[in-house]
């Protein structure tokens, strides 16, 4: 199963995408930061699927942290993924 994770709860934004039949981690990136997760996020999630080398209809799951962390960050988050 393809999984894009997203965390934007706390003083960072995360993407990673895993492959849990394989059990390895296809690509990730992180940035530490206090505001800006809104404007970081999208272009992020683009460049970790590039570097995966994989589309959006291969993802089986997009996950995304809901807490603890601002509510903000939290909300920017979940609205990346309902929007993907």
């Amino acid at each position: 199963m393809l999984i894009l994770a997203i965390d934007t709860a706390l003083d960072a934004c995360s993407v990673a995408v895993l492959d849990t039949d394989a059990g390895e981690l296809l690509a990730q990136e992180q940035l530490l930061m206090k505001r800006g997760h809104a404007e970081a996020l999208m272009p992020m999630i683009a460049r970790v699927m590039q570097s995966a080398n994989l589309a959006f209809t291969s993802l089986d799951r997009i996950a995304v942290t809901v807490g603890p962390g601002s509510f903000t960050g939290l909300r920017v988050g979940i609205s990346a993924a309902r929007g993907l």
